[in-house]
């Protein structure tokens, strides 16, 4: 590492020649050369700055590694600097090292190159640096795709058709939501973890504490939600479809405890019959949760609805021991 530190501090300030620096003949030859250096030397000072970076795991510096490792070897052609040979050589062996200390699974793995994750690919100057986790309906992968769109590791689930929704955890695991089942993958495609339940869709979240916390969807009937303070003109015939949270503590590999839960159905409030629950003046309770607003609009626009909510996505400030959940149907963000 002394040793790259050193090359990058100085190696690129070449001393000027006794004709006052490059001559015209020699200059187009060396331009291309010129600028293959740089762009070594920012990917070598990118790989330092992954490897050094103390806030991130090492799953997460490898990633961040793998891919400048990737960029540099990209200017390793014939007429290369020899300085910047010197240095690639370096790089080279530092990023071999990565992979034997880290990333050795790879090898279980589709390998890096050419191969593609398929379909179209645009990678245009204002894309973002860094991996692509994504995982295509009814295939039961997950890939984490490079700027180049090729595969740099795979996740299959053998025994699940389809995955719903896939995260790539700090410690280098993979969550994944499968119909019923929340199950967590290491690397190497082991399974760690599964806990089935009823309703799990969209969103989850691994929290520091290591439990889950879950979206999960229920619903009530149309006598429960009239009985709640709902007016019986908004209310689909099936009822009212909701979202909850649950929090589970992981038990063995494959249980779990349900720790915690929050659900809307506790937290609302209605202006529309006085003798039923929850009512009150709207404006009065902005921690509440107007149990007709968003099936009035839905009515209003003569097409009833049953999902009332809609949580797509959530979220957790662990500072603040705050939960941020996104019910779409009411265009609000409820921390």
């Amino acid at each position: 590492m002394a040793a790259v530190a050193v090359l990058i501090s100085g190696a690129w300030h070449t001393p000027a020649s006794a004709d006052g620096g490059a001559s015209a003949r020699s200059q187009a030859a060396t331009s291309a050369s010129d600028n293959s250096g740089a762009s070594i030397q920012v990917h070598v000072q990118q790989i330092l700055r992954a490897l050094s970076d103390d806030s991130a795991n090492n799953w997460v510096r490898y990633w961040q590694a793998r891919y400048a490792c990737d960029a540099t070897a990209v200017h390793d052609t014939p007429d290369v600097a020899p300085v910047d040979r010197v240095l690639l050589t370096l790089t080279a062996a530092i990023c071999a090292r990565i992979d034997a200390r880290i990333g050795g699974n790879l090898a279980e793995h589709p390998p890096r190159g050419d191969e593609h994750a398929g379909g179209l690919s645009l990678n245009e100057p204002g894309a973002a640096l860094g991996y692509t986790l994504f995982s295509p309906e009814e295939s039961g992968y997950a890939y984490l795709i490079d700027p180049l769109g090729r595969i740099a590791h795979t996740w299959h689930l053998e025994d699940t058709p389809t995955i719903n929704h896939a995260k790539l955890l700090d410690n280098g695991n993979l969550m994944t939501v499968s119909g019923e089942n929340l199950t967590e993958i290491d690397p190497r495609g082991n399974k760690i973890w599964e806990y089935k339940i009823t309703g799990i869709h969209h969103d989850f979240l691994k929290m520091p504490n290591g439990n889950a916390m879950l979206i999960v969807y229920d619903r009530k009937t149309r006598e429960q939600a009239i009985a709640a303070g709902a007016n019986p003109e908004f209310v689909h015939k099936v009822g009212i479809g909701y979202d909850y949270l649950v929090e589970v503590r992981p038990i063995g590999a494959s249980g779990g405890e349900i720790v915690w839960e929050w659900s809307p159905w506790d937290h609302l409030v209605q202006d529309f019959d006085p003798t039923k629950p929850n009512y009150g003046a709207i404006a009065e309770y902005p921690e509440l949760i107007d149990i007709n607003v968003v099936l009035e609009t839905a009515y209003s626009s003569r097409r009833p609805i049953v999902d009332w909510m809609h949580a797509n996505a959530i979220d957790y400030n662990p500072a603040l021991d705050q939960i941020m959940l996104s019910p779409r149907h009411f265009s609000e963000l409820w921390i």
